[in-house]
Parts: structure tokens; sequence; C-alpha cells
């Protein structure tokens, strides 16, 4: 009961984290990526609706593993671990390199802690599912 209990925390940490970025992709697109990415135009505004329907699908898939159980859901973890753990290693890079381009350090810096923080968390859900495959 106890280890079911930490794998829909994780999950549910999950779903908050994709809602708020699904939201401010879809709903702030302009704001998102003038405070994000620093500019804006069409092309740009494209790519995050589309990054945010992407992000919907994913709290729409982690909503359906709260109510059917994690069994046999293993790869879609895992794909959506290579995600955040991708994205996490891309905003690093422009941390470490001190090249924010139009946007600031600060706002990076948190993107990549935050996508740090659920891939690790994924990292650990996968671990621990392991044994039912």
């Amino acid at each position: 009961m106890f280890k079911k209990n930490i794998d829909n925390l994780i999950i549910i940490i999950n779903i908050i984290f994709f809602s708020y970025y699904a939201i401010q992709l879809l709903v702030f697109t302009d704001e998102f990526a003038l405070n994000n990415l620093g500019f804006f135009n069409h092309a740009v505004a494209g790519l995050s609706e589309i990054i945010g329907i992407i992000f919907i699908s994913f709290v729409i898939a982690y909503t359906i593993i709260i109510f059917r159980g994690a069994e046999k859901q293993l790869p879609f973890m895992f794909v959506i671990f290579l995600f955040q753990l991708l994205a996490a290693l891309n905003f690093w890079r422009y941390v470490l390199t001190d090249s924010p381009g139009e946007t600031s350090l600060k706002v990076i810096t948190i993107n990549a802690i935050l996508f740090s923080i659920l891939s690790i968390l994924n990292f650990l859900f996968i671990l621990r599912n392991l044994k039912k495959i």
C-alpha cells in the first residue's frame, strides 16, 4: 500500500508539473514565449502550442494511470523520463555556458531545476516498478 501511495504521489507531481507548463504554453503563449525565450513570433507560438498539447496528453495519460494503475506503464514512464532528462540537460547547457540568449539565466535555471527534479522522480518510479515487468 505504501509503495502504491509513493507511485501515485510521483504521478500526481507529474500531473501538476505538466498541467502548469501546458497552461502556460496554451493560454499564455505570447507571454510565455516573451518571458522564457525572449521573443515572440508565429512560429514560436505554434511550437509552444504544440508542446502544450503534448503536455496535456501527458496529463491525460497520467490521470488514466492513477485510476487504472501503473502496471505495464513503464514504457510510457521511460519516454517521459527521457523527455524530462533531455530537457533538463538542455537547460543546464545554457546555464553552464552562461548563454541564456534572449531570456534571463534565472528563468532557465528554474526550468533546469524543475525538469531535473521531475526526471529524478520518474527515474525512481521506474526503478521501483522494474520488478513488475
